[in-house]
Parts: C-alpha cells; sequence; structure tokens
C-alpha cells in the first residue's frame, strides 16, 4: 500500500528531495553536484539499476554508514523503507525531479520496476562491503540494540 501521508510524517528520517530541472524548447536538463546542496551529502559514488526483470527486487539491505539518494530517471519503481520501529513505508518514485534520500540504517527494498525503469544511486562513500547489513534479522538486532 502506498502511504498517503508525507514520507517525513512516517519514516523522518527519509525524505523526497526536489532537484532542480532546466526547461526550454529542447527538453529538460536536471542535474545535482557536489556543493549545490540538492543533496545532503557530497556523494563519491554513482550507479544505476535497468533491466530489472517482472517481480524481481533489489536492494533488500541497510547500509551502516552511507546515505544514499535514489532517482527515477526513467520509468517508475517502488521502495519499501524501514527503520526498524516504525512501520514499514512504500514510496512510489516516477518523477526524475525527485529523489528519495534515504539515511543509514534503514532497510531498503525497490521492486515493481516498470519494463523500462532506470534507477540512479548517489552515495556518499565508496563501495565497503564491510558498510552492508545483508539479512533483516540482523538488521533488527542491529536497530534495537541486541
Amino acid at each position: 500500500m502506498i502511504q498517503e501521508k508525507p514520507i517525513d510524517e512516517i519514516l523522518p528520517e527519509a525524505k523526497i528531495l526536489s532537484i532542480a530541472t532546466h526547461t526550454d524548447e529542447r527538453g529538460n536538463l536536471t542535474c545535482v553536484q557536489n556543493g549545490d546542496n540538492a543533496l545532503p551529502f557530497k556523494f563519491e559514488r554513482v550507479f544505476w539499476i535497468t533491466g530489472v526483470p517482472a517481480g524481481a527486487t533489489r536492494g533488500c539491505h541497510a547500509h551502516r554508514t552511507c546515505p544514499e539518494v535514489i532517482v527515477p530517471v526513467h520509468g517508475s519503481f517502488s521502495v519499501k523503507i524501514n527503520n526498524g520501529k516504525d512501520p514499514e513505508t512504500i514510496v512510489h518514485l516516477s518523477n526524475p525531479n525527485e529523489g528519495l534520500y534515504v539515511p543509514p540504517m534503514v532497510w531498503c527494498t525497490l521492486f515493481d520496476f516498470s519494463g523500462d525503469a532506470v534507477c540512479l544511486c548517489l552515495a556518499q562513500y565508496d563501495y565497503d562491503e564491510n558498510g552492508y547489513i545483508q539479512t533483516f534479522g540482523e538488521f533488527a538486532e542491529a536497530v534495537n540494540g541486541n
């Protein structure tokens, strides 16, 4: 179910960010750059996800320290987020002028990709395998201090 309330009322750590778009007769140009205040951090890593088969999921993990912004550059997909304390929230992303800010220690699952979806991710830090929490059980223990 897609939540009707603003995401920051449901899961205060996460939020939808507006990304500046410049439009003229040639089309739209949407961009972020380090230091322009569009993102709450400077990013070191950029990656994108394409060609996700029908019914497949991506993500299914949490980051210990690395925040990310997820942008639906083309098409659409949904993101299920869970901070381990509040009810999980589903956000549908389809506007390339908006990005979902996902802070550290939020479980994130991407699903329901349209066939033409392009998901762009901007991460504050370089890839670090040890920075991932790969099972929900481990995530729940970490969040609840067990």
